[in-house]
């Protein structure tokens, strides 16, 4: 497939009589991106343990225990600085809590907290904070393999209550992705579990169905049924919350039915219409697209999208979606979609990561299709890759990209990559059995692996050089035809979508998806001194000393955690707004003849600055990336501070605030806390 589709854009190229032009990535000054790794001499250094599974799989032992290294960062005290919680996934090995001193030093408060829950049954993969009560305070969420998933409360004064029996979310399964945001826009967060194993599995004994327990196997027909189209793997959980502290399972109500290997799920409002949307990436199978329908039926339900050529999701992917993050990577109003894969050029695996950009499409559901430009971008090469986020670490007002990766790093000179390959010749790709799983041992699959870190370029003219005047006439014309009808889409649109649009047919972005000038991205991560070759897994950013720059912590799968500080030297003039959103479930709006609100946590708020130049817009999310949790405030780079002329939030209430002129850009270079319905303070 990947190989006609080259041919086809080859084809496409010379009938349209012009080329690509893709020279060498023009020089950035990488050595003013700097990072310095600290996690032991901060105190936040952690070696994961990683999970066994019963000796019956001890030939695919490492492939089936390469996961469960999770980081989250979030403000659980509420003194302003970022915490850290990571998972452990070995028998007996406790979760720990790193609390931030906010002088640059963490200490483990995981006893005192009472959350390291030990791994006493199955393995934890992953953890996610979120204030499910409005209370005030971030209550953790933990989601386990073989066994049920553990709520706790957050009851303050550093110490957590497990909850998890009574509130109705102790899911047990084999959990490896979940995030927390509110699909009905009630005023309380939702959960969204994805899982990876079926929970349950035919006992080849009995013929019965039963308990899949991996540590108590009844079969090893557990594996995905082929690589590709696999539809036996866990089922994805909805859990609405009820707002009295309990919550109903209503999957199956609002239209999820798929049984797919889910690694990363993510929520955020992909057609601008209020509403937020969910993006699922599957191991062995399609990603999923789903558009809530809230805007037009109540309560909302989730549409899956098929594309005009019948593929689920959002176009053609490869299969091993491993990673979802969400930012508006060419600044134009839309959340645009990083999803990780693999790609091993010893391998000459024909994949990569994946950068779905936002751009209008009459054809599709919503009025919004995705193109994947990775590759043109240059950040398709992640390598192996995991957890990958959105961030702007220079403060040049550009998305950049950090993407972890590596799988099993065993003997450099035995692969495992060719066994692979004749064990999926010799069975057919009916890969179900583990039994038919050669003997994995000491062999490597892409260990060793450096992280990226894409920085996106400044703007350059001509990447496109055409050598027929009809062709551009043709180009012209489509163009003009692709903003006609996304205009008409947009016109319906909220104002943050107007101010977007106009801004594009003034011709003020340069990155637009219609103009052929989009983001470009160099590789700058080993010359800014991310040189570790773990296995990188869960992503947590933070600005966790409050210098203004994001800081990156990685946890590595069976190895050390990472904690890199962000020593970087912004461009001259250039600036920082952090805001942390409060939301007032307690004013909710009428709007349509509803009632909304938002949660505390203001997940799927969104902050917009306006300049003179053009616009950057965040939004709340309640933990996207694989394993993968960044803090909740909204980060933004200001590359100039006096061109600020509005910044405007938008929260899911439908309460719309702003500011203007000289009080908005006296807020630049602080870190703020903005109530819904109040003005912003300034906390530093």
């Amino acid at each position: 497939m990947a190989i006609s589709l080259r041919l086809l854009v080859m084809a496409s190229a010379l009938i349209g009589g012009y080329v690509w032009v893709r020279p060498a990535p023009p020089e950035r000054p990488a050595a003013h991106v700097r990072f310095e790794e600290r996690a032991a001499a901060a105190g936040c250094r952690n070696v994961h343990s990683m999970c066994r599974l019963h000796p019956a799989f001890e030939n695919i032992m490492p492939w089936l225990s390469s996961v469960g290294a999770a980081a989250a960062a979030a403000d659980y005290d509420g003194d302003g600085f970022a915490d850290l919680h990571v998972t452990q996934s070995g028998r007996g090995q406790a979760n720990r809590l790193f609390h931030n001193r906010g002088d640059g030093t963490f200490e483990d408060v995981t006893a005192a907290a009472g959350v390291g829950i030990g791994n006493a049954a199955g393995a934890c993969m992953h953890a996610i904070w979120g204030d499910l009560d409005n209370d005030g305070d971030l209550d953790l969420y933990v989601i386990k393999w073989g066994d049920r998933n553990t709520l706790f409360r957050n009851e303050g004064g550093g110490r957590f209550t497990d909850i998890s029996k009574k509130s109705g979310v102790d899911f047990w399964g084999y959990g490896n992705a979940a995030t927390f945001f509110d699909y009905d826009r009630d005023g309380h967060l939702d959960i969204l579990l994805g899982n990876y194993f079926a929970d349950t599995i035919v006992d080849e004994k009995t013929g019965s169905r039963v308990r899949n327990d991996l540590w108590n196997p009844v079969s090893t027909k557990i594996m995905h049924e082929t690589f590709t189209h696999a539809a036996n793997g866990g089922r994805n959980v909805l859990y609405r919350n009820r707002g009295d502290g309990t919550f109903e399972d209503v999957t199956t109500a609002v239209g999820m039915t798929f049984h797919g290997w889910t690694l990363s799920v993510g929520a955020g409002d992909l057609n601008n219409d209020g509403w937020p949307d969910l993006y699922i990436a599957n191991d062995f199978g399609p990603d999923e697209y789903y558009l809530n329908t809230g805007a037009t039926e109540q309560p909302p339900r989730f549409r899956l999208v098929i594309d005009p050529r019948g593929h689920p999701g959002v176009g053609n992917d490869w299969w091993k979606g491993m990673n979802v993050d969400f930012g508006d990577v060419n600044n134009d109003g839309y959340l645009d979609i990083y999803v990780t894969n693999i790609l091993s050029r010893k391998y000459k695996t024909d994949e990569g990561n994946m950068l779905w950009l936002n751009c209008g499409d009459a054809a599709m559901t919503g009025g919004r299709g995705f193109k994947n430009i990775a590759e043109p971008a240059g950040a398709m090469d992640g390598g192996w890759g995991w957890g990958g986020k959105f961030a702007d670490f220079d403060l040049d007002g550009l998305m950049d990209i950090f993407t972890v990766n590596g799988f099993v790093t065993g003997h450099p000179d035995r692969t495992y990559w060719y066994h692979i390959q004749e064990m999926v010749t010799q069975t057919k790709n009916q890969t179900v059995d583990t039994r038919d799983w050669p003997v994995m041992g000491d062999r490597d699959l892409s260990g060793r692996e450096l992280s990226r870190l894409f920085m996106q370029l400044p703007a350059t003219a001509d990447r496109i050089q055409r050598t027929d005047h009809a062709s551009d006439r043709i180009e012209r014309a489509t163009s003009k035809s692709q903003r006609a009808a996304g205009e008409s889409q947009r016109a319906a649109g909220e104002s943050q979508r107007a101010a977007g649009e106009s801004q594009r047919a003034a011709g003020f972005s340069p990155r637009g998806a219609t103009n052929g000038n989009e983001p470009r991205f160099c590789d700058a991560a080993e010359a800014a001194g991310i040189t570790d070759t773990y296995n990188g897994r869960g992503i947590a950013l933070a600005d966790y000393n409050h210098d203004g720059l994001l800081d990156i912590y990685v946890a590595n799968q069976g190895a050390p955690s990472s904690y890199y500080v962000n020593r970087t030297t912004p461009p001259v003039g250039a600036s920082f707004l952090r805001i942390q959103l409060i939301g007032r479930p307690d004013l909710p709006l009428r709007l349509g003849g509803r009632t909304l609100a938002s949660t505390t946590n203001a997940v799927g708020a969104r902050v917009t600055i306006q300049t003179c130049a053009g616009i950057m817009m965040r939004e709340v999310q309640g933990g996207t990336g694989y394993s993968s949790q960044s803090e909740y405030p909204l980060h933004f780079g200001v590359p100039n501070p006096a061109a600020v002329e509005r910044i405007t939030v938008q929260w899911p209430s439908g309460r719309t605030q702003e500011v203007t002129d000289d009080a908005a850009r006296k807020l630049v270079g602080h870190h703020l806390r903005w109530v819904e319905g109040a003005q912003p303070e300034v906390r530093k």
